[in-house]
């Protein structure tokens, strides 16, 4: 077997500055909550009031998915809301322990 060793870098070869790799952008927490109502509000409107004859083959279908998503939307959002309070809350207590430390 014959092994391969890698030559160090020159001393006169400049490197090519890194740039620092940016995040993704992030979805709010609310994000899922708002999309499922949403979503729901339009598989209300299909399923009971719309008069358009193509929607009725899909009527059952709009009904059950509206009847599902919004009580799952509010449910969503009032638990990431519960745990968005208790998390900022634990970071200003901490916050203020911190500073009572340092007196």
């Amino acid at each position: 077997m014959t092994e391969v060793k890698k030559q160090p870098e020159q001393a006169g070869q400049s490197q090519k500055p890194t740039q620092p790799q940016q995040q993704p952008p992030t979805l709010g927490p609310y994000f899922l909550s708002v999309f499922l109502f949403g979503l729901g509000l339009w598989c209300l409107y299909d399923g009971w009031f719309t008069t358009d004859p193509e929607m009725f083959r899909h009527m059952d279908f709009n009904r059950l998915m509206a009847v599902l998503f919004i009580p799952f939307a509010i449910f969503d959002f009032v638990r990431t809301r519960r745990s968005e309070m208790a998390r900022k809350e634990k970071a200003a207590s901490k916050a203020v322990a911190t500073d009572d430390s340092k007196s």
